[in-house]
């Protein structure tokens, strides 16, 4: 089954949005971007009131960026970074666990264990 046809038949099902993982490497340069029927039928679904999620691609026109270029799509990317917020945690028994974690420290008072 084609793509289009697919995401015509979520937006029939009555879906509040559509993710996807599939995404432009880099933007067409003979042809508008639009004019494909994918992205035409990506904004067939917005134009339905369905939220469109798509991976942006990564060969952006210069160093950490990416291509996103359907307006009517809302474009979501992943980077890495060479950061590590080293991290900790109590436990309950009053034991500390180290670690990485995703952000730099927070802190949390609480007064009581749950």
């Amino acid at each position: 089954m084609r793509c289009d046809y697919l995401i015509l038949q979520a937006v029939q099902d009555g879906v509040d949005f559509i993710s996807l993982s599939i995404g432009p490497n880099e933007p067409t340069k003979d042809t508008l971007t639009f004019r494909s029927i994918f992205d035409i039928t990506l904004l067939f679904a917005r134009k339905a009131g369905v939220l469109v999620v798509q991976a942006s691609g990564n060969n952006g026109p210069s160093s950490s960026t990416v291509v996103s270029f359907s307006p009517w799509s809302f474009g979501v990317a992943a980077c890495n970074t060479d950061r590590q917020y080293h991290s900790s945690i109590l436990v309950r028994n009053g034991t500390i666990v180290g670690g990485v974690g995703l952000t730099g420290t927070s802190y949390f008072i609480h007064a009581k264990y749950c």
